[in-house]
């Protein structure tokens, strides 16, 4: 009873062992000098190679192939290109809707554009009138008033902010132009159907069309009377 026990014992022991054994893995992989590495798992340094596992017997187990980003990138931008598409092809029905839809939105930077430029001709004016009248007191040899001091650096500041402005309003009014012209050109692209040249087979073919139940050659090699070479007419003596 006691070597049954005993071989029992054993038995699951060396179980125990051969599963062991088969859980442990060996990562073999290349290396970027062309050298066949081993070891229990792939080094953060190796990562993104193709590597292969194997048992304690040597037999492959499983293969990991590294995924290569640039194609995922490509793939993704595919993607977005192919769902853009099928967002302008629904949005529009010819590509002077596309013009509409620029002019639209143009409409709102072009008030913008127009009050701005108001606003610098007003600036404008009021810093004309306030030098005029600080020359007028340096010509009288008598210190500018303080508010007119503060008056034209207010102008000077205002001035360069709506300058500002407007050079954004124009980039904004471009950017516009420029992101209408591509969605036309995109869309035409998208529904312009392509054309290759006509075989020479469609060549012939087309030269020998029927009309009036004749083709065209036969009918350009039939003698027609022209109208000059009608017989002249009899004439009766009296």
């Amino acid at each position: 009873m006691k070597n049954l026990a005993f071989i029992f014992l054993l038995s699951m022991f060396a179980t125990a062992n051969f599963a062991a054994a088969e859980s442990k893995k060996i990562v073999k992989w290349v290396d970027k000098n062309g050298v066949t590495q081993y070891g229990d798992k792939l080094p953060a340094s190796e990562a993104g190679r193709n590597s292969s596992e194997m048992n304690t017997q040597g037999m492959t187990v499983k293969r990991n192939v590294a995924t290569d980003k640039s194609n995922e990138a490509l793939d993704q931008q595919k993607l977005d290109q192919e769902r853009k598409d099928k967002i302008l092809l629904a949005s529009y029905t010819k590509p002077e809707e596309i013009d509409l839809a620029r002019d639209r939105n143009l409409q709102m930077d072009q008030a913008t554009l127009q009050s701005l430029s108001s606003q610098k001709e007003s600036i404008a004016a009021r810093t004309a009138r306030n030098n005029k009248a600080a020359e007028g007191f340096k010509a009288r040899k008598k210190p500018v008033p303080a508010y007119l001091s503060d008056e034209l650096r207010l102008a000077k500041s205002e001035l360069a902010n709506v300058e500002k402005q407007l050079v954004q309003r124009k980039l904004s009014m471009e950017a516009t132009k420029k992101h209408y012209a591509e969605e036309k050109a995109r869309f035409i692209a998208l529904k312009q159907p392509t054309q290759s040249a006509m075989p020479a087979a469609n060549i012939d073919a087309a030269s020998s069309a029927v009309v009036n139940d004749k083709p065209v050659k036969d009918i350009t090699s039939t003698n027609v009377t022209k109208p000059n070479s009608l017989p002249a007419p009899v004439t009766s003596k009296k």
